[in-house]
């Protein structure tokens, strides 16, 4: 049995064979200036979020961002022919409404015959005039384009993309395809916003 005299030289041999081999190991190395100890960069994070997780704090911010830019943002819903979109958190049976025919158009705009870029002017003057005398709901009319190349309406493509960006997109509140007895898949209700009031728009009063 091994006495605790024995233990003690055992250990204290220990201790001196890890002291020697730190000395050893640490040799070549020139210590820091005291004052230097601030240049040290921190340590990098180990730590990741998951994919999901960053993809969902970057929509929010994008989100964000596009609420103090005044930027409006539209759901879309589309197949072959049919269309209809309307900005985000619109209450759906304003949309229903409006794909049903139940806001009577005070104008309209058939943009048979003109080229993608004439068209586009035309949008974008009507929807302004329209607007600015108050008008709710009008119709317009890009055509179904099935006698195109590729069986596409450029117009109809084009109208969606101007009716949501730009200057429109904060004029409109929705669209829908419109009835058949009305254009059908060739033509689009629109919804406008009320007029502005001192400056910003009556988002919360849709109707």
């Amino acid at each position: 049995m091994i006495d605790s005299a024995a233990r003690r030289s055992e250990s204290s041999v220990v201790d001196s064979d890890e002291d020697e081999l730190f000395r050893q190991a640490m040799q070549d190395v020139t210590p820091l200036d005291t004052n230097d100890h601030q240049r040290i960069p921190p340590p990098r994070p180990t730590q990741t979020f998951p994919r999901n997780f960053q993809r969902s704090e970057q929509e929010a911010y994008a989100q964000l961002a596009g609420l103090i830019s005044g930027e409006i943002s539209f759901d879309l819903y589309y197949t072959d022919e049919y269309v209809e979109g309307a900005v985000h958190g619109l209450p759906f049976k304003i949309l229903r409404k409006l794909r049903r025919g139940e806001f009577s158009y005070q104008d309209y705009l058939d943009l048979h015959g003109y080229t993608r870029k004439e068209a586009k002017l035309k949008v974008l003057s009507f929807i302004d005039r329209a607007y600015k005398k108050g008008y709710r709901c009008v119709l317009i009319i890009p055509g179904r384009g099935l006698n195109s190349a590729n069986g596409k309406s450029v117009l109809k493509e084009g109208l969606i993309k101007w009716l949501t960006h730009g200057s429109l997109r904060n004029i409109v509140l929705a669209f829908s395809s419109a009835r058949a007895c009305d254009g059908g898949l060739g033509a689009l209700y629109v919804l406008l916003r009320r007029r502005k009031v001192k400056g910003k728009f009556t988002v919360s009063r849709y109707i």
